[in-house]
């Protein structure tokens, strides 16, 4: 629902990123009712900005947030907390990262909040909306637990055992604690946060899912189709590989199989996948073509699979998707047709949330977004990032916003110099 972050990156200031519905009453079908919250939330949402401006960051910021709740009980002691603090402050600025994420877990509201450097956790809190009240499951500070729930008793023994550079949200989880599960699992299964699509990652899921699943099935060839990218079946297996056969790929692709697999031979793997395309013969009868989906389709088309997967995966189970440079690689009109398809809640059933970065101006429409649905992200001379929306705005609902936005009325675009690069 909101997710605030200081001090990481190019967010050298405290920015909050928002998913509750302002007043605007455009939209309504892209607006959720959550059980549990007396707030409206968003659909979707889109963020926009020049080059190096910050927009990834703030996806990053949210990945290193999930990726610290589900991993960091792993930590040894003495090793460093992961940091990335903004490089150009001045002195007695913050020397430490925080984070705050408010969302809906099992029908509560929930509010996590966390602070680190490179050593060790400063505070950290949990707190819960039972009934619209809020409610503390824990607060800690400089590695002691101050205060805890009335019932939760264990959860002083558990942070007296957990290690400074640990958070005691993961900590707590493994040893089954009851009131920090809910919270945990959001991270674990209602969060995707995704960087880079690793297509390996996401192909071999979805082959297993159309495999098992003859619902996602129906619904990602549908989706195809309806992208008009010409495939009507997929087929798809995983082949083990061995060392010389790796030897013979490309060396990125070699890096990205040893990271699949940590470095283990044996279970180097590869995936064979094949289109199924409908055409016509000479004489005007139909024909099935098979291609092979990495040695002959585009990346384009690569990439449409890849997000339509993990669009429908997030539809189905209600999940928060978070995608950076979302429409790379996509046809500006197969962009449009996945944003409409999330903000349509008679196919978003299961009220899945997508936010996305991206540079595709012609999605800055008012017929497709509310202005509480569109992002913008600048950065100033001195390197820091500040984000905010275009319902900051008073825009008018004639306004071309896609043309005010790229002749700098909104401002977060790039300000190139005229000249000659080479005389």
């Amino acid at each position: 629902m909101e997710f605030e972050v200081e001090n990481f990156r190019s967010f050298a200031d405290p920015v909050t990123f928002s998913m509750i519905a302002s007043s605007d009453r455009s939209h309504a079908e892209h607006l959720i009712n959550m059980d549990g919250s007396k707030d409206r939330v968003l659909r979707s949402a889109s963020i926009y900005g020049a080059n190096a401006s910050g927009k990834s960051n703030l996806v990053m910021a949210l990945g290193m947030l999930q990726t610290m709740v589900l991993r960091s009980h792993l930590a040894q002691l003495g090793e460093p907390i992961p940091f990335f603090p903004f490089k150009f402050g001045k002195p007695g600025e913050r020397t430490s990262t925080r984070y705050r994420v408010v969302f809906l877990a099992s029908g509560v509201e929930y509010e996590y909040s966390l602070e680190h450097d490179a050593e060790r956790v400063l505070n950290e809190s949990l707190y819960h909306y039972p009934k619209n009240r809020k409610a503390i499951i824990f607060e800690r500070s400089d590695g002691r637990t101050l205060r805890v729930h009335q019932d939760g008793g264990p959860l002083r023994a558990i942070a007296e055992k957990t290690l400074p550079n640990t958070l005691l949200l993961s900590k707590a989880v493994q040893d089954n604690h009851a009131l920090v599960i809910p919270a945990f699992r959001w991270f674990q299964e209602r969060l995707m946060v995704i960087l880079n699509i690793n297509s390996m990652v996401v192909e071999e899921r979805a082959l297993a899912r159309m495999q098992q699943d003859e619902k996602f099935r129906a619904f990602l060839l549908k989706a195809l189709k309806m992208a008009d990218i010409g495939i009507v079946d997929i087929r798809g297996k995983v082949v083990q590989m061995d060392q010389d056969e790796l030897a013979r790929m490309p060396p990125e692709v070699q890096e990205q199989m040893r990271g699949m697999v940590n470095g283990k031979i044996e279970q180097w793997r590869r995936l064979e996948i094949k289109t199924v395309h409908q055409t016509q013969d000479d004489d005007g009868e139909p024909v099935r073509m098979e291609l092979d989906f990495h040695g002959e389709e585009s990346l384009g088309t690569q990439k449409v699979f890849a997000v339509v997967s993990l669009i429908l995966e997030a539809m189905e189970s209600g999940r928060v998707l978070v995608m950076d440079e979302m429409d790379l690689r996509l046809h500006p009109l197969i962009a449009r047709f996945l944003v409409e398809m999330m903000n349509d809640p008679e196919q978003n059933r299961g009220n899945a949330q997508f936010l996305f970065t991206t540079h595709n101006t012609n999605l800055i429409d008012l017929d497709l977004f509310r202005r509480d649905q569109v992002w913008f992200v600048e950065k100033d001379e001195g390197g820091r990032t500040r984000l905010y929306s275009l319902s900051d705005f008073k825009v008018r609902k004639d306004l071309r916003v896609q043309k005010a936005y790229e002749i700098g009325r909104f401002g977060a675009i790039p300000f190139v110099q005229g000249g000659k690069v080479v005389e």
